[in-house]
């Protein structure tokens, strides 16, 4: 019977400390200074290439009233309506299988494959063919990124700017759950039908100094859980477990004093 409590007790220590987290995991950028430090990170960022099934905002704007509302869908009545995923594909235009986009008079445009500068000033030399004194204004519609796993607000959310990194991403998300695992951030990234995957780590100050660091549209972030979290979770039904055990023991061991006189 006392090695029965001795293993009782010995589970409950087991389960008590499992639930501990490392303060390594807690803090993110945890090889850090405590005072003030400068470090030497070059800003490296991949610049994003137009993709078929992209959509594109793509405005003409010129002195001529007619031509301005021949491309311009939106009008001075609605530019500050609320951006939505309707509005979005009301307002621009679908890269196509093909890597072309259809705009009015001037037809098909191929811009697939190019940074949005680039496409439009391909658009630009376009327009200036049939019209004078106009100039192009071309930016990607959806660029938007997924952020999943162990975050407080999972889901899809809209980025309005180039250069935007994990730790504004998941701040986005409602920053991480207590069951995150900050050394685990994984990456994936879709680009000409071609998947990659990256793993980061959130408590390493050289994090910053990895391209990785910085997100690019369509990429989906995961924050990995804890490899303990699935114990956690079952901590309330081991814990049921064992005092249904300890019941029973006592049971037992009362049952035993009664017959045993």
């Amino acid at each position: 019977m006392n090695k029965l409590w001795v293993f009782l007790i010995f589970i409950t220590v087991i389960t008590f400390f499992s639930g501990c987290t490392s303060n390594k995991n807690l803090v993110y950028l945890e090889n850090l200074p405590q005072g003030t430090e400068k470090i030497s990170t070059s800003k490296q960022t991949l610049e994003y290439t137009l993709q078929k099934g992209d959509i594109v905002y793509v405005k003409i704007l010129s002195i001529n009233k007619e031509l301005n509302e021949l491309f311009n869908i939106e009008n001075s009545n609605n530019q500050n309506a609320y951006i939505n995923e309707t509005s979005i594909n009301l307002k621009g235009f679908t890269i196509d299988n093909d890597g072309y986009i259809r705009l009015p008079v001037i037809d098909t445009v191929k811009i697939e494959g190019l940074q949005a500068y680039e496409a439009e000033r391909v658009v630009q030399t376009k327009v200036n063919e049939y019209f004078k004194n106009a100039t192009v204004v071309l930016k990607p519609l959806n660029t938007k990124i997924s952020i999943l796993g162990e975050v407080n607000r999972p889901g899809q959310f809209v980025i309005y700017r180039n250069n935007i990194n994990i730790l504004e991403a998941i701040a986005m998300a409602g920053d991480v759950n207590q069951f995150a695992d900050k050394k685990k951030i994984l990456i994936i990234r879709t680009i000409n039908n071609t998947t990659t995957t990256y793993r980061v780590d959130l408590t390493d100050k050289n994090v910053l100094s990895n391209k990785d660091f910085y997100l690019m549209p369509n990429d989906i972030v995961i924050v990995e859980p804890l490899n303990l979290k699935s114990f956690r979770v079952n901590t309330p039904t081991i814990s049921i477990i064992l005092s249904g055990v300890a019941t029973i023991v006592n049971a037992g061991a009362i049952m035993y004093g009664l017959y045993s006189k």
